[in-house]
């Protein structure tokens, strides 16, 4: 019984063993079953349902219980043809054929019969993963920003999230270059202005972090004691020039963070969106 359950768990899982990946746009039906357009994911709970049936039939012929097995085969036979409906463009993947074999198969009571109708309709799901599950991850299981705005502490005009970042790191620009350049006024300036727009970020990681810890682990104490120091720093009579480079390193570590979670999914996003 062992080989089986080997073999069932291969069927139930993605693999990507291709050295380039192609992204395609997910069809427009599948927004359906994701937000804003439903708060359900029911394309998704269908995967997890047809995830779980694999290893309920899994685990009870390797109890012997084929009465249960089977009820878990005609489950995996059911929400594997509701899933085909719900995405037309997508019929090519799935196979109706597959999962009936399959229920028959686990009511013949034999193991081998099972393996093989098990890795056919395994390699339909597969099939669908490869070429589909890693966008749709980044197009739907993130958030969306482009809805966020984000109220401007130095000018007070309400920015889209990329402008507001752009003008952010802009003001970091400028203050790194008038600090190169020697111009000790207009570093300050622009320092500031920095250091005001780096604060208010925090109103906009709110609005989905609504867990202060979550908030914190990019947005805490430390960012915030770096913030401090430079502002301490550009406001000291004469500006220690490494130490502003150093703490502006400090900060770059809390920025990048954020950026490693969420920058790649907005980009997709961003892409497939025009």
């Amino acid at each position: 019984m062992r080989r089986i359950a080997v073999l069932l768990a291969m069927t139930a899982g993605a693999v990507f063993a291709s050295e380039e990946i192609v992204l395609k746009k997910p069809p427009e039906s599948l927004g359906k079953y994701y937000p804003p357009k439903s708060k359900n994911f029911e394309f998704l709970m269908n995967m997890y349902d047809m995830s779980t049936s694999f290893t309920g039939i899994n685990l009870n012929i390797n109890e012997g219980d084929w009465k249960n097995a089977l009820r878990w085969a005609k489950n995996l036979r059911d929400k594997y043809k509701e899933t085909a409906k719900m995405v037309p463009e997508w019929k090519d993947y799935f196979k109706p054929k597959l999962a009936d074999d399959l229920v028959k198969a686990v009511e013949s009571k034999d193991v081998n019969r099972v393996i093989k109708a098990s890795q056919k309709l395994g390699q339909s799901c597969r099939k669908c993963h490869q070429d589909n599950e890693l966008v749709v991850k980044l197009v739907y299981h993130y958030p969306r920003f482009d809805n966020v705005k984000i109220e401007d502490p130095v000018d007070f005009m309400e920015y889209p999230t990329l402008k507001y970042m752009k003008t952010m790191t802009k003001s970091l620009k400028a203050l790194k270059i008038y600090l190169a350049q020697g111009n000790m006024e207009r570093a300050q300036e622009e320092g500031t202005n920095f250091i005001e727009r780096a604060r208010q970020l925090r109103s906009m990681c709110s609005k989905c972090h609504t867990n202060k810890l979550s908030e914190d682990l990019v947005i805490g104490k430390e960012y915030e004691a770096s913030l401090d120091k430079l502002e301490n720093l550009l406001s000291s009579g004469k500006v220690n020039k490494d130490e502003v480079f150093k703490t502006l390193g400090s900060i770059s570590m809390s920025c990048s963070k954020c950026h490693n979670i969420h920058i790649i999914p907005a980009m997709v996003q961003g892409a497939f969106k025009r």
